[in-house]
């Protein structure tokens, strides 16, 4: 029996035949600069399809100058059709089948880019871009139909096997769905029906102009999450709508760009959208594709079972891991490097208008340069410290041909993340020192845990070169006051191993670390998920109850931070979830301070307001790390060869240590 036998069953979605149920979604990649098929979107592609996924779909590719923005994949012109033909090929010829998601923004779409106003259904100011887009006349909803068709035909003259339609997080058509957006009074307004006429009518013609014989889809939003708007009852009447007008597949994701709902990042649980798929799925009889945070063949096994879905959507998965597929298939789920739901590498790099890439994959973003080849000489290569950078580092030195010995003071791999996951409700990320573990297993490096390295002892070895990569430890800044009762680091209250006690807890430090351990203690007696489940189920609290019994906790917690805004070192993509969640905890941010000194029971600290005290019976410090390589100058000394990286080199996020890892040990 193969593994995972529903995940790997073949499918047939009108003329389209998947060898798989794994399809690839649509997603901003940031790798066509000036809209032109790249080499670099080519061969990001093409891995993919050669790991196993059974469909992928390329986009949101943009139909006229109205719709996207820059970095975006041009289909709006017959000169794209060249490269898209390239790209349909390669993907193809990996083993996969190809379409293309035909994207208009609206009124998410960014003046600046476009040049000029932005549309939509009505006259609206979109929260998401800031934009403030006008109504689109009957003529211009006649004309951007018209953009979808060609578009199709286009991708459809490339090769490509399908085409998706984009009707989901907020974009223009999801405007027209929208009765908080849509006003209008002619026949594109008003009822349901009305709301649905202008999407069902690019179905219907782009159905019309493709033939019966080529598969189209629709992606629609399972719920909006945006109060007054869609929810999955909704969603499914279109899709159904949909479906009549032609379409042959429904891809199901969560809500709009602008919804104030998690649906990327880890507070939104493993598949925790697979219910609104399950909704669609009971109004069609096409197939229907479950989205968002799936991602593991196991998980994906278990909504096929269920029967929520017929195809499972792995976008951000497939970037951790192109050969996700093929390894799952293997039975070599081990080896497979998952998505932690991090958005460093991926959304992040949206936000910056940058390349996407990956916190766990370095080679994301690179794959036109392809893979490191062989070391032209195989050395004896240590590497001291088994964090996220260093294990990288002795995984691509070992996959190059060099003998790697790791060793690791503690006796379990993973350095800082080996806890972070525990006290950041974050288990995704315990996944990272799990696949690396087994890679350095797989690749039969040396692995030395529980054994700390010293000079001689590495000396001894005689290394062609040693990689230190020995991490960081907290510091302590120069306050009157730290060394006494009641003062202790935010890593050992993250770590478990300092208690919280008392009412009023003081945190100096508004960084990425001091809000994380300002939110852990702002949680602990709030009501646990288990907790507002079982009072839930059996209504022994009201809604309202539950509601505010879920962000009240037993310490009230103030940050103090002294620089004018909390948040530095916090990802752009998730910035609003940590702050969001700032302000449902009640926890008081206080910036452009100076904490003067620490005294039992109260901190004293300058502020644009004069000198201050407040009471705290615990207080936090959260004012960074300092390097440890105090290895480097005896290993020179000995004339040994030596590189830093990671936090041993100075304060880096997972996403930069491990790239540096890679970079380093690819060029040994």
């Amino acid at each position: 029996m193969s593994n995972y036998p529903l995940l790997f069953e073949p499918i047939t979605i009108n003329k389209m035949q998947m060898s798989n149920r794994i399809v690839m979604p649509a997603m901003h990649l940031n790798y066509t600069p000036d809209g032109a098929v790249s080499d670099q979107l080519v061969a990001f592609y093409r891995e993919r399809a050669e790991g196993g996924a059974g469909l992928c779909i390329v986009g949101g590719c943009v139909i006229n100058d109205r719709s996207g923005g820059p970095f975006m994949v041009n289909i709006l012109k017959d000169d794209d059709i060249p490269g898209l033909t390239r790209l349909a090929k390669a993907i193809q010829d990996g083993g996969a089948r190809a379409g293309v998601q035909l994207y208009m923004a609206g009124a998410y779409a960014h003046s600046f880019a476009i040049g000029q106003q932005s549309i939509s259904s009505s006259p609206h100011f979109s929260k998401f871009t800031k934009q403030d887009a006008r109504e689109m006349s009957l003529e211009e909803i006649a004309q951007v139909q018209d953009d979808f068709v060609q578009a199709a035909l286009r991708a459809q003259k490339a090769g490509m096997d399908m085409v998706e339609i984009l009707a989901s997080a907020g974009y223009l058509i999801c405007q027209f769905l929208s009765p908080t957006i849509n006003k209008r009074t002619d026949e594109y307004g008003g009822s349901l029906e009305n709301r649905m006429r202008f999407g069902l009518e690019v179905v219907r013609k782009t159905r019309a102009a493709v033939g019966p014989d080529f598969c189209v889809g629709v992606r629609v939003a399972g719920n909006d999450f945006v109060p007054g708007n869609h929810t999955n009852e909704e969603a499914a009447l279109f899709a159904k709508a949909c479906q009549d007008a032609g379409a042959d597949m429904i891809n199901v994701t969560g809500g709009w760009h602008e919804t104030k709902v998690p649906q990327l990042t880890h507070e939104l649980p493993a598949a925790g959208f697979a219910y609104l798929a399950r909704g669609v799925k009971r109004a069609v009889s096409v197939p229907v594709a479950s989205s968002n945070r799936i991602h593991g063949p196991g998980l994906a096994e278990e909504i096929l079972a269920r029967g929520d879905a017929d195809l499972i959507c792995m976008g951000r998965p497939l970037i951790a891991d192109p050969e996700l597929p093929n390894k799952a298939k293997a039975g070599r789920v081990d080896l497979i490097k998952r998505c932690v739901a991090c958005n460093q590498g991926c959304f992040d790099a949206i936000m910056t208008l940058g390349p996407i890439g990956c916190m766990v994959n370095p080679r994301a973003s690179h794959e036109a340069l392809g893979k490191p080849g062989p070391a032209a000489a195989a050395k004896k290569v240590v590497v001291v410290g088994g964090g996220a950078a260093g294990a990288q580092a002795a995984i691509t030195a070992a996959e190059r041909g060099h003998k790697v010995t790791l060793f690791e003071a503690a006796d379990t791999l993973g350095g800082q993340i080996a806890w972070y996951w525990r006290s950041t409700e974050k288990p995704d990320f315990a996944a990272i020192p799990a696949w690396q573990g087994a890679y350095l297993k797989e690749l039969g490096v040396d692995v030395r845990l529980g054994q700390r390295a010293e000079a001689d002892s590495i000396a001894a070895l005689g290394p062609d070169h040693v990689v230190l990569a020995s991490g960081a430890r907290p510091v302590m800044p120069p306050i009157p006051g730290l060394s006494g009762p009641g003062v202790v680091h935010a890593w050992d209250v993250l770590k478990g191993k300092a208690p919280v006690i008392g009412r009023e807890v003081v945190v100096i430090g508004g960084g990425a670390v001091g809000l994380e351990t300002a939110i852990n203690v702002a949680k602990r007696g709030a009501l646990t998920p288990e907790q507002a489940y079982y009072l839930t189920l059996f209504r022994g609290e009201s809604p309202e109850a539950i509601d505010r019994l879920l962000t009240t906790g037993s310490h009230n917690v103030t940050v103090l931070e002294m620089l004018p805004k909390i948040g530095k070192g916090v990802g752009r993509s998730t910035a609003w979830i940590v702050y969001l969640l700032i302000k449902r905890f009640g926890i008081k941010p206080i910036t452009g301070v100076k904490v003067l000194s620490v005294e039992p029971g109260k901190v004293t600290f300058d502020s644009s307001d004069g000198q201050i005290a407040i009471k705290a019976d615990t207080v936090i410090v959260a004012a960074g790390a300092a390097p440890v390589n105090d290895l480097l100058e005896p290993l020179r000394a000995k004339g040994l060869d030596v590189s830093v990286i990671g936090d041993a080199g100075g304060g880096l996020t997972v996403l930069d240590a491990i790239a540096q890892g890679y970079k380093l040990a690819a060029e040994l």
